[in-house]
């Protein structure tokens, strides 16, 4: 990506164009190739969704479960999009990201959302609560992003 899309893209977020920003990121490589896609309805509890498990989402050797490395990558894209409504200041970057996982996550759908919950500096700090689809926690993360990157 050059500077001028990423210059657009964070000036998208400023203007809080959620719809637009949305589907900058389900149209991405990135997010299409691995069968996730973003819900910014409500911008202040964002939502990562894999719709349907597939078995490349699956890990370990013979396990139904989703893998833990799927696990981390959808929970730090959820707490990564908490600084959308800081763009203002700067991009944003996760600077920490700790997981629990706390069951398998045996799921047809999953469903991972994010909250705020302070702002300390060129900190912020969230939570991510990483569901099936009976809305069970199976993994929650805490982390915190760098704000104010100027690029």
């Amino acid at each position: 990506m050059n500077l001028t899309n990423l210059h657009r893209i964070r000036q998208t977020a400023i203007d809080k164009n959620w719809k637009e920003m949305e589907s900058f990121f389900n149209s991405s490589v990135q997010l299409k190739h691995s069968g996730i896609r973003i819900d910014l309805t409500d911008i202040s509890k964002p939502l990562v969704i894999i719709d349907e498990v597939q078995e490349y989402h699956k890990g370990g050797i013979g396990t139904e479960a989703v893998n833990g490395a799927v696990i981390a990558m959808l929970a730090d894209l959820a707490i990564g999009l908490l600084g959308l409504t800081h763009y203002a200041e700067g991009m944003t970057g996760t600077s920490n990201l700790s997981i629990n996982y706390l069951k398998p996550l045996l799921a047809k759908k999953v469903i991972v959302s994010a909250k705020q919950t302070e702002v300390v500096n060129k900190r912020i700090f969230g939570i991510v609560r990483v569901m099936n689809e009976k809305e069970e926690v199976c993994a929650y993360a805490t982390g915190a992003l760098a704000k104010g990157i100027v690029i």
